[in-house]
């Protein structure tokens, strides 16, 4: 009978559960997200209930709604990760919002048609964006844009990576699609003239010629933001070096130059030595892939001899041979700030090896040297390899023995703030009580 009279009872739980009305906060973050594009909103709301909101909210809702309102990282990781299949966060500054309004503004200026789509377009979506964007690359830019008003309208702007082309062309190339024209690099240099914000500027694969590099140069000569230059792929040739060259005055304030891949000859490596002579903010020259030859390598060499700036210096490529093994070897010994040197793809027989190698047994700072496809015999090159890598554990132990300088500095000051002393390894331990 207990066993009967216990069934109805067991039965009734269920039924009493399925009455059971929601809370109240959960009715509330329903009705906010299903009007959340009539009506949007999130002011008022506690915190821990912002994320319940915005996870129930569609990814296609204008960005002029959720914009300025939704800071939530894992809705615009949503966002991004439906539309992009490769979403690389550490180039956006580790922000998934950040990520998804760079992106955004990429893929509209890369795909914009003046003829079809209207301006009004574009300065909404720079509005949007002008809050969230700090670095724009640019892989194709038919539309041939006024450079001066995107930087009006995103005073965030940071890093701009530009090339004038066309993705996925097929047979239906045209030269006249790829470069920057000439009204382009006008715009590019009157944005420079105004900008505080931009520190990155890599223009690769423009057709960039000596007569455009100065048009860019004067738009630098003014600019106190840009520290990071990259014109590789380009066209440039020794007056566009000139001009270049110039900017590294005592003053500077760029710290890398990439001219890879371009027309420089020796009066290129000229102009280069004479500015290293009296620069010292550039850190890191990329010379690779052009014409220096034996005497422009050794003029760019000779201006290293007393700079104390440079760290990165790439002469591969470049036809070097004896001139440049000497010049190193009067250099190396009085420099102290060279740490990475490329010679690979030169014309370094085994004379000048040698050469480098009594530099570098003369010099303490040199950690990375790349000889790869010269004319040097593979002993002299890994006697070489050896030389720099004693550098580099002398460099180690120094960092090693400064760590632990700096560990025992703070033991000792916070010891001293506790009214404490440290143990003196160099003493015995006193007996207790003892005098």
């Amino acid at each position: 009978m207990a066993h009967a009279a216990s069934t109805p009872t067991a039965k009734a739980t269920p039924l009493l559960e399925a009455h059971n009305p929601r809370p109240l906060a959960d009715l509330c973050i329903d009705v906010i997200a299903a009007n959340f594009a009539s009506r949007p909103t999130l002011r008022g709301l506690p915190p821990r209930f912002v994320h319940r909101v915005t996870a129930l909210l569609p990814t296609s809702l204008s960005l002029e709604v959720t914009g300025p309102l939704i800071d939530d990282e894992i809705y615009w990781k949503r966002c991004a990760t439906e539309r992009w299949s490769n979403c690389e966060i550490s180039e956006h500054g580790s922000s998934w919002k950040r990520l998804f309004f760079e992106r955004h503004l990429q893929t509209f200026l890369e795909d914009l048609d003046p003829s079809t789509q209207s301006s009004e377009d574009l300065v909404k979506l720079l509005s949007l964006s002008k809050d969230y964007v700090f670095s724009l690359r640019l892989r194709q830019f038919l539309s041939h844009l006024d450079l001066e008003m995107i930087f009006q309208n995103v005073p965030t702007l940071s890093h701009l990576e530009l090339s004038y082309g066309v993705l996925q062309i097929g047979m239906d190339y045209e030269r006249s699609l790829f470069g920057m024209k000439s009204p382009d690099v006008l715009s590019l240099a009157k944005a420079l003239r105004v900008t505080e914000t931009l520190t990155v500027m890599a223009l690769p694969a423009n057709q960039l010629d000596d007569n455009a590099v100065r048009t860019l140069a004067a738009g630098l000569a003014v600019n106190a933001t840009v520290t990071c230059l990259d014109l590789s792929h380009n066209k440039v040739a020794d007056r566009g070096v000139k001009a270049l060259a110039k900017l590294l005055s005592p003053s500077s304030v760029i710290v890398s130059l990439d001219l890879c891949d371009n027309h420089v000859h020796a009066d290129g490596g000229k102009y280069l030595g004479r500015a290293l002579k009296v620069n010292g903010s550039l850190q890191a020259l990329n010379m690779r892939l052009n014409r220096l030859g034996d005497e422009g390598g050794r003029l760019l060499i000779e201006g290293c001899k007393h700079n104390a700036s440079l760290s990165r210096l790439n002469l591969s490529c470049n036809a070097a041979d004896t001139e440049v093994a000497q010049a190193l070897f009067t250099m190396l010994p009085q420099n102290g700030s060279l740490t990475d040197l490329d010679l690979s793809g030169n014309a370094l027989d085994e004379q000048a090896a040698r050469l480098v190698r009594a530099a570098i047994e003369a010099n303490a700072t040199l950690r990375k040297i790349d000889l790869r496809l010269n004319q040097a015999e593979p002993d002299t090159v890994a006697a070489i390899d050896e030389l720099v890598k004693r550098n580099e554990l002398a460099h180690l132990k120094s960092l090693r023995r400064a760590h632990e300088l700096g560990a025992a500095a703070a033991a000792d000051a916070q010891a001293g703030g506790t009214g404490t002393s440290r143990p003196d390894s160099r003493m015995g331990t006193a007996a207790p009580g003892g005098s």
